[in-house]
């Protein structure tokens, strides 16, 4: 089976997070938080309560505004995503068991937006 969400802004980069991490761990802390509780919802609401026991590969298209910020430092935040899914249970744990692959994949276009799709294998 596959299944798909789409998270409706641009995710953090990592050099985003490292520098709230550097001005303060607890406001680095709650910037994570803060930006999973986004993805749970856009999950919550879209996936409603999917649970998948399989394994899956993970398939994210990432949609950029622009080409300013590093790919490196846009796929990093797939922690956030695998992170959400665990906390909604979608997935048990989101370590090499459950989560085999991670694709990604960059495009360009007017709006920011993550797509992630998640197939069984």
């Amino acid at each position: 089976m596959k299944y798909s969400f789409e998270i409706h802004r641009r995710l953090p980069s990592l050099n985003e997070y490292i520098h709230k991490i550097n001005r303060n761990r607890f406001v680095g802390n709650k910037f994570k938080k803060d930006i999973q509780k986004d993805i749970c919802w856009e999950i919550q609401t879209q996936l409603k309560d999917l649970k998948i026991d399989k394994p899956i590969i993970l398939h994210i298209t990432w949609i950029e505004e622009n080409k300013r910020r590093d790919v490196d430092n846009i796929y990093s935040a797939v922690k956030y995503i695998q992170d959400a899914l665990v906390e909604m249970q979608v997935i048990k744990n989101d370590n090499s068991k459950h989560i085999v692959d991670v694709k990604n994949n960059i495009k360009y276009e007017k709006e920011s937006k993550v797509i992630v799709e998640l197939k069984e294998i």
